[in-house]
């Protein structure tokens, strides 16, 4: 158990910082990436798709190709120097959670170079189904509006008040994984809560027949 907690405890810190498929189903594949940081995973979707669902995103993203997101724990994502109590009230007592967005120009792998990005393809279908899985993921206040709680981490960034509640067994990178399996992608979620449990199912994805494709 100690070394569950202890890998968890990394894992916020590290919150705080092929040829073409064939036709799918529903349509021409879509495309969007998963960012692997080390400890944390995070989701990169273009932004005009993003403002077809979220059109008050636009406020703050007016420009850009992409936007990255990550999920976490509000109090340890937003202080200014991450520590070991904030850590354990995260993983045992979170209150609140926020997304992070960064705004993104030109190619992703290209700004993340020194981070594992992996393209991952679904059909039109799974692709509405992922960008629904990350609106609703925002708080809305009571006319509608998002909650904008601040600059982010480092970029062009913001953070916004979420839904959802953080715990040991539910992290940033159970998040990703919810929202690759509402993509369609043949992910396990619950069994997620490591950045390597991301990367390693989505390798898996690949295999014959599954509804999402993934490349490097």
């Amino acid at each position: 158990m100690r070394i569950v907690v202890l890998a968890l405890i990394l894992t916020l810190f590290g919150c705080a910082t092929a040829s073409d498929p064939p036709r799918g189903e529903g349509g021409d594949w879509r495309s969007f990436y998963v960012v692997n940081h080390g400890l944390h995973t995070g989701l990169i979707i273009a932004r005009p798709d993003l403002l077809q669902v979220l059109p008050a995103l636009a406020e703050e993203f007016s420009d850009g190709d992409f936007v990255e997101f990550g999920w976490g724990d509000e109090d340890f994502y937003r202080a200014p120097q991450a520590t070991l109590s904030l850590a354990l009230r995260a993983l045992f007592g979170s209150t609140a959670t926020v997304l992070h967005a960064v705004k993104i120009d030109g190619d992703p792998r290209r700004r993340f170079a020194a981070s594992e990005v992996v393209e991952v393809r679904v059909t039109e279908d799974g692709y509405r189904r992922l960008l629904a899985f990350v609106a609703g993921t925002f708080t809305h206040s009571a006319t509608g509006t998002l909650v904008v709680l601040g600059p982010g981490l480092y970029g062009e960034s913001r953070f916004y008040q979420a839904e959802g509640r953080y715990s040991l067994f539910y992290t940033c990178n159970t998040w990703v994984a919810e929202a690759l399996a509402a993509s369609s992608c043949p992910m396990s979620p619950t069994a997620v809560i490591t950045a390597g449990n991301v990367m390693s199912q989505l390798r898996r994805a690949t295999a014959v027949g599954a509804s999402c494709l993934v490349t490097r």
